[in-house]
């Protein structure tokens, strides 16, 4: 599948299509049953043009198999709102990510967990879709703070509001599937921004950032660069800028 905002925003890296399937593709990247992996390490591998896939007996990760759709968060030792807080004395320290148990439980709670009738998760580079074969439930893109910023404007251009995209606060998973597949089932969705967990941070490149759409509003998106800032002299400086830095 062809994209025309590769194009415009000057992506250096492939958008990744989201699939939710109950075949496995053959040759996909895949975590190893009985080992702790984490998503995003797939996810750019995705970006870099290689097909990963998930299941839950190979998503050796808690958080990961919450965020990729694979249900609740298993009975985590001392209680996951803890882990994500203060820890336990003794037993393990906390993420220090959330001041306290309390605010740890109801972010839980808060989460739009599901757990998926699908036996695999699929990221696959966007080029490699065939639509007449396959359709996505999302589409990421991998980029950088002007492309994050273009995809942005553009996500409020051709709708009512200002505020047709959201930052929230989550593991890296989280942000790239589990709330972005929410937003997807909603009359109105908003766009994703991901990849600010810092447990992540250190796995991919300092100014890069997730914009996670649903596939439906990646079309209107695609239909909406004509006539758009992404044709006029501010942006084409901003790539130009882009260019001369690579």
């Amino acid at each position: 599948m062809e994209s025309r905002l590769v194009k415009e925003l000057s992506l250096h890296y492939e958008p990744v299509a989201v699939l939710l399937s109950n075949e496995k593709p053959a040759g996909a990247l895949q975590g190893k049953e009985g080992q702790w992996s984490c998503a995003i390490p797939l996810f750019i591998a995705a970006a870099k043009g290689k097909t990963s896939v998930f299941e839950r007996k190979t998503t050796g990760c808690p958080g990961g198999k919450v965020g990729l759709g694979f249900g609740q968060y298993p009975n985590y030792p001392g209680g996951i709102e803890y882990f994500l807080s203060v820890g336990k004395s003794g037993q393990f320290e906390g993420e220090g990510y959330i001041k306290n148990p309390e605010l740890g439980a109801e972010f839980v709670e808060c989460l739009p967990i599901t757990d998926l009738p699908y036996q695999y998760v699929i990221f696959k580079p966007l080029s490699q879709i065939d639509t007449a074969k396959e359709l996505p439930e999302l589409i990421v893109f991998y980029v950088n703070n002007d492309q994050l910023s273009a995809l942005t404007v553009l996500a409020n251009y051709y709708r009512p509001g200002s505020e047709n995209v959201m930052i929230p606060f989550g593991a890296g998973c989280q942000s790239i599937f589990l709330v972005p597949y929410s937003e997807a089932q909603k009359e109105n969705p908003r766009a994703v921004v991901g990849l600010t967990d810092i447990t992540v941070r250190p796995m991919v490149e300092a100014d890069m950032l997730s914009f996670t759409v649903p596939y439906k509003m990646f079309l209107d998106m695609e239909e909406s660069v004509e006539g758009s800032f992404l044709q006029k002299h501010l942006w084409h400086r901003v790539v130009a800028r882009m260019e001369k830095s690579k």
